[in-house]
């Protein structure tokens, strides 16, 4: 429902309301509102910057109208630009006023008509969705299978599913590791590395997954990789730090740092 008129900002706001429709080709709703303008207008305090404007605003916009195919079904071909500005004014008015029952008939079929469009999009989207639902799941079951290259005929198909099955299997790795299943989430991370052998963050999960397993040098060599990936992955940084430290407790402060420097020199070397 329009805004009710009652001061001049008001009216301005509901005059581009009527641009906006008509610009949009909602003839019907455009009219009706216009009238609205038309009668609230006279009794609108202005001043005369804001008559200027809504002036040549009104008349832009009547010429728009009047060339505007669908108001020439309502009135046909019609000009206003031979009459002064009131008179134009009351001349539209009167027009719409002798056919608001149909113009109003007009809105609603143009809003039935919106309505059944935007459910047909709806039903469309909804549609493509439980496909790629279809296609997510049909993936994970072959991957699951060990059936790869079919797999990977349905993961090439879209980012989108890729991205779905590969978020599917690192949740999923997630939540063993929560329910201290770490042997299961070992081989949810790993199938999820298949899909993004390049994801430093599953490689420090895998990593994590084996040191909650137990087998803090198998974690190392997982947050090694996490690191060539990304040498700026901070809590990568933190983690692989502590993994050097429990892993050669016989090697003193000084050389385990020599040690974890001389891994990253050796990555910005390779990347340069």
């Amino acid at each position: 429902m329009a805004s009710k008129i009652s001061n001049v900002t008001e009216l301005f706001h509901r005059f581009h309301q009527c641009e906006m429709q008509l610009r949009q080709g909602k003839i019907a709703a455009c009219l009706i509102g216009f009238k609205e303008v038309i009668e609230k207008t006279p009794a609108i305090p202005k001043s005369e910057k804001e008559k200027n404007e809504l002036h040549q605003g009104i008349e832009l916009f009547l010429r728009s109208l009047s060339a505007h195919k669908k108001f020439q079904e309502i009135f046909g071909a019609i000009s206003f630009g031979d009459s002064g500005m009131d008179t134009n004014l009351e001349f539209i008015k009167s027009m719409i006023t002798a056919q608001e029952e149909e113009i109003v008939d007009r809105i609603k079929k143009e809003d039935e008509s919106a309505e059944a469009q935007r459910l047909e999009i709806d039903r469309e989207r909804q549609k493509q969705q439980e496909e790629m639902r279809k296609k997510i799941e049909q993936a994970i079951g072959l991957i699951d299978q060990g059936n790869l290259p079919q797999a990977w005929e349905i993961l090439g198909e879209s980012e989108e599913i890729r991205e779905a099955v590969e978020l599917h299997y690192n949740d999923v790795g997630m939540q063993c590791r929560t329910d201290k299943l770490f042997k299961e989430a070992v081989l949810n991370y790993a199938k999820a590395l298949i899909i993004s052998p390049e994801d430093e963050n599953l490689h420090y999960n895998m990593g994590r997954a084996h040191f909650e397993a137990g087998d803090p040098e198998k974690a190392e060599e997982f947050l090694a990789n996490a690191m060539k990936l990304n040498p700026e992955f901070k809590e990568g940084q933190v983690f692989y730090g502590y993994l050097l430290k429990i892993n050669y407790p016989q090697i003193n402060p000084i050389e385990r740092e020599q040690k974890s420097e001389g891994f990253f020199k050796k990555l910005f070397h390779r990347k340069g």
